[in-house]
Order: C-alpha cells, then sequence, then structure tokens
C-alpha cells in the first residue's frame, strides 16, 4: 500500500465519520415528537402523531389525482382510486394501491424523517416529519 493510498483511506474514513455524526445530531434535534403527514395534491391532508405502538390503516381515496377523502380503516372495495398506508413500528408504508406501477407499495417500509413514499398517479406523498412546524414570517 502506498502512501497515497492511504490518505485517500483516510480521509474517506474521516468524512463518513463526520456524515454519521452530523446526521445523529439532526435526527436528535428533531425530538420525540414525529408525525406522519399524508400530502394530496401538496397539501397536508392528515397528520398522524407516530408512536412506537400505532397500528392503524388509513385509506386515501382519490379520483384522476384530485382528492376526495382519508378513511380511516382498510378500504379496498371501492370505485375511486385507493392508497392504503399501514403505520406500524415507527414508520409508515404503503400496503396496497391500485396505481399501475405500484412504486409506493415497493419502497417498502419507512422509520426515518424525510424519506418520501410517492405515488405519482395519485398525487400522494407520505412522509414522516419532526415536531409541530413552526410559525414563520409568512403563516401569521
Amino acid at each position: 500500500m502506498k502512501k497515497g493510498d492511504l490518505i485517500i483511506g483516510l480521509f474517506a474514513i474521516i468524512i463518513m465519520a463526520i456524515l454519521g455524526i452530523s446526521y445523529k445530531i439532526y435526527i436528535n434535534s428533531l425530538g420525540t415528537d414525529r408525525y406522519v403527514s399524508i400530502y394530496v395534491d401538496g397539501f397536508v391532508r392528515e397528520k398522524i402523531k407516530l408512536t412506537n405502538s400505532n397500528e392503524e390503516y388509513y385509506t386515501v381515496l382519490t379520483e384522476n389525482g384530485k382528492f376526495i377523502e382519508i378513511v380511516y380503516g382498510r378500504l379496498v372495495d371501492t370505485e375511486y382510486d385507493y392508497n392504503v398506508i399501514f403505520i406500524h413500528n415507527g414508520g409508515v408504508e404503503v400496503l396496497a394501491a391500485d396505481c399501475e406501477n405500484q412504486d409506493d407499495v415497493r419502497q417498502g417500509f419507512v422509520k426515518m424523517p424525510g424519506i418520501a413514499i410517492i405515488c405519482v398517479p395519485h398525487h400522494l406523498k407520505v412522509v414522516i416529519e419532526g415536531g409541530e412546524p413552526e410559525n414563520d414570517a409568512i403563516s401569521r
């Protein structure tokens, strides 16, 4: 092993350590209050407090990408387009959807804040967010 290889390896390890520590600080800054936000057409339609003991199903109903309603429970027998969201073990996943590509279903279980589950045909985004949003100058 040459001296240059050793320097590059050491540099890569230092960068990875800095990124890991930064991410840990970011996660801890979110606090313990986390929420699953369900967006349809870019608007928050439902915000559910996330705990490790949650086991809840929500069905998002849309028609041609337009929001209809969110039903508590698992509902797949409907004339509308649907996405079944399952919140459990401190995370969220989409269990079923009637869209063609099934990208939201294949994404699987998400437990990390900021990672979104997206269904483009139904204009749906499900994301875990930390804490309540604070008021800013625009929303006052």
